[in-house]
């Protein structure tokens, strides 16, 4: 993940970037007998590559529940000690490999769940382009990489509410 910002959210994408790292709680799986592995398994020495990992069931497929499972907007706040958005507007670009054809949909459920704001392509909050800024003729989809993009997505948003993605 690499983020972009435009002035003054360094800060921010230093705090963006941890929450991406961590957003499984520790000890998590291990305490429910479950387990975790890398959603970017395999990546070759000089390709792009991400850290994300994701909790699985005893098969190895991703947990499903019906309730969220780690860290929330409410926990990285805490720990940082952030507000929950900028003294003024700001665009926080994010750059990932691959496509996760599902982003916008997949952001709409975390904010939903979570009780924040709608960000969306309809009211400019969200905007998604390929690798030449325009939108369309994005890159194939990865599964393990739609993973790591929706977790980049979903913490910058839960970091900063009023910022555009």
């Amino acid at each position: 993940m690499l983020l972009l910002f435009r002035k003054g959210l360094r800060q921010l994408a230093a705090f963006a970037a941890a929450a991406a790292l961590f957003a499984v709680a520790p000890g998590l799986a291990a305490a429910s007998g479950q387990s975790q592995r890398p959603v970017c398994p395999g990546s070759l020495v000089g390709a792009a590559q991400c850290h994300a990992h994701v909790v699985t069931d005893r098969t190895g497929s991703p947990l499903a529940t019906s309730a969220p499972v780690g860290y929330g907007p409410a926990q990285f706040h805490g720990a940082y000690n952030l507000p929950s958005s900028a003294s003024r507007a700001q665009t926080i670009a994010i750059v990932d490999a691959y496509d996760d054809p599902t982003a916008e949909k997949d952001l709409g459920v975390y904010s939903s769940t979570y009780g924040l704001p709608a960000c969306t392509a309809a009211n400019g909050c969200f905007r998604k382009v390929n690798q030449n800024g325009v939108q369309g003729s994005y890159p194939q989809k990865n599964a393990g990489w739609a993973l790591e993009i929706a977790l980049d997505v979903e913490t910058t948003h839960q970091i900063c509410q009023n910022c555009s993605i």
